[in-house]
């Protein structure tokens, strides 16, 4: 059953599909927000939804989960969506697609990389354009069991990728990208941060952050750095850069290493480098309200330019999925804010998970969930149906403006053809895409199980404070 677009106290508007020119109805056509065209100033804060248009629908290729989408610097109309393909039901073989728009999302084309094994995935785009994206994965010549850290590079906004991947060793765990923007020292520079399992200094294993630093593009990179936080186990989240050239990256701690339970609390921790990733700040405490099975914790920066320049967001879901928390840093993660509930309650059991946040060049700040409010039937457990809620802050965080949803139909992972997916991702994977456009309008790309399997689908909201002229 479709669900219409919900006004509340703020304005919410949705453009129609004919009012973009060329647009088909084919299922190989996507459509894309544009904004209101009003000239007149409006005394209400407004968030502007675009429709909703599907990047793949293609099921005979199996599930797709864990979607993360990146925007090239060079051409905001070229974006690369990429996720993981599920071509056994039991997850024993996953292999890895990239889909890319250079239309700004008018139309999406596909790329399967053809591992044996594929999982983690994560893009980006170095200042150049050129598209970056890792992923854990076998190659087909690799011995069976034999999983690297493979990073591919695409010069045609990707079209195509690299034949042979740059290899960064083995026993690593959710690897990400991110690319120094700054002027400084380092700027240009592309990160690769990951867990990584290392012996200390007596032999232990223990579970470190690894970071690594190319000043080629990812050819080659320079000597990781590890940092070992403690004798916990913990997972690295992505990572962010500062207009100072400042590294920061998150992670968090949630079990003693080769234990499956996991703590009464799980800690969330930033560490910081100012050298290139050499060396890293202690680690330095966040939180410890957030639930790792609710999906990532998220960070990103305001730009310099903005009201609350190099301002630190840290976004992640609540114990047992109680609702969306937001906390900020203005002291490069020394003290963070008290917590801001980002989600409107309602009086349905909560359910939110799998936040992702991006700042636009305004200093608004968006956050992109999976929700489970429209369904009372909380007997499913983790298996409620979800539809993805956005919601945007004009001051810096301290306030949010009434969530709005994205998504038009629900999404039911629990069914057949779907359970395998369902019972790792319930709500399609431990993050989702979203990013910024030059224009301040924000993209978002997610796991949806409307059609019988996970498959991807878009949308995009742009946020206009009370007065803006509408251009």
């Amino acid at each position: 059953m479709r669900s219409s677009f919900r006004t509340t106290a703020l304005t919410v508007l949705a453009v129609s599909a004919g009012a973009i020119p060329g647009l088909t109805g084919a299922p190989t056509r996507s459509m894309i927000a544009r904004p209101s065209t009003q000239q007149v100033p409006k005394d209400k804060d407004e968030i502007v939804v675009g429709v909703e248009h599907v990047v793949s629908t293609d099921s005979r290729s199996g599930p797709l989960v864990e979607p993360f989408l990146a925007l090239n610097p060079k051409n905001s109309a070229n974006m690369i969506a990429a996720a993981m393909v599920v071509r056994k039901s039991d997850l024993s073989r996953l292999d890895v697609a990239a889909f890319v728009t250079n239309d700004g999302g008018g139309t999406w084309t596909r790329h399967d990389f053809g591992l044996r094994y594929g999982a983690d995935v994560w893009v980006t785009f170095q200042a150049d354009g050129t598209a970056v994206l890792t992923t854990l994965g076998e190659l087909a010549n690799f011995p069976a069991g034999e999983e690297q850290l493979l990073l591919y590079r695409s010069s045609d906004n990707g079209l195509t990728w690299s034949m042979g991947p740059t290899l960064l060793g083995g026993f690593h765990d959710h690897p990400t990208l991110v690319v120094d923007s700054s002027s400084r020292q380092f700027a240009g520079s592309l990160y690769v941060v990951s867990t990584r399992g290392r012996k200390n200094a007596l032999g232990q294993n223990r579970s470190a952050l690894f970071t690594a630093r190319s000043s080629n593009g990812g050819a080659t990179f320079h000597e990781p750095a590890y940092v070992i936080p403690s004798n916990l186990s913990l997972e690295a989240h992505n990572p962010a850069i500062n207009s100072d050239g400042a590294l920061l990256v998150p992670f968090a701690d949630h079990r003693r290493r080769g234990e499956s339970r996991r703590l009464e609390r799980q800690r969330d921790w930033l560490v910081t480098s100012t050298d290139g990733g050499k060396s890293f700040s202690e680690p330095l405490f966040i939180s410890e309200s957030c639930d790792g099975t609710g999906g990532w914790s998220s960070l990103a920066v305001a730009p310099s330019s903005t009201s609350f320049p190099n301002r630190i967001y840290h976004v992640c879901p609540a114990r047992n999925f109680d609702g969306i928390q937001l906390r900020y840093s203005d002291t490069l993660g020394d003290r963070w804010s008290d917590v801001v509930r980002v989600d409107r309650p309602t009086n349905v059991t909560p359910y939110a998970r799998t936040p992702a946040i991006a700042v636009n060049k305004d200093g608004v700040v968006g956050i992109a969930w999976y929700d489970g409010r429209g369904d009372a039937n909380t007997v499913k457990g983790i298996f409620r149906c979800q539809e993805v809620f956005f919601a945007g802050s004009i001051d810096g965080g301290r306030t949010f403006l009434p969530d709005v949803k994205i998504s038009r139909e629900p999404s039911c992972p629990a069914v057949p053809e779907n359970i395998g997916a369902a019972l790792r991702f319930p709500a399609g994977g431990e993050y989702m895409g979203l990013v910024a456009a030059p224009d301040g309008r924000f993209h978002i790309v997610w796991a949806d199980a409307r059609s019988g399997t996970y498959q991807l689908y878009a949308s995009s909201a742009i946020v206009f404070p009370a007065t803006t002229k509408r251009e």
